[in-house]
């Protein structure tokens, strides 16, 4: 449970929020499951996208897209700094971990938007 702690504090946040929020906003007739069905299912989708961004970042493929930009960032610190050096490369083990962590957000996100719509059917 303690790996989930910030992703539930996160999700709470979020949820208790979007449904705040939506009570004091519109559709007042609504009773208050209805917008906690929208607010779970907003912060599921936001879990959920940050679990895949996470997972994305953790097997590389923005590596891709930031070796230009990296490149440029180099070439002028360079020129500042004749002596500058790149850091160390992240190991193997660290993306592993991070790819874990990142399924967790992944699968509280799907979690969350599974009980919106279980609670919207009530």
């Amino acid at each position: 449970m303690k790996k989930f702690r910030n992703i539930l504090i996160v999700w709470g946040i979020v949820t208790l929020l979007y449904t705040v929020w939506s009570i004091f906003s519109y559709y007042r007739s609504e009773t208050v499951l209805f917008h906690l069905s929208g607010g779970l299912f907003v912060s599921g989708i936001l879990t959920f996208a940050i679990g895949m961004f996470s997972h994305m970042s953790a097997t590389g493929l923005f590596d891709g897209i930031m070796y230009g930009f990296k490149r440029s960032r180099r070439a002028r610190l360079k020129e500042i700094d004749a002596d500058y050096e790149e850091d160390e490369e992240e190991d193997p083990e660290d993306r592993q971990h991070r790819k874990k962590e990142a399924w967790n957000w992944v699968y509280v996100g799907t979690g969350s938007v599974i009980l919106s719509f279980l609670v919207a059917l009530i």
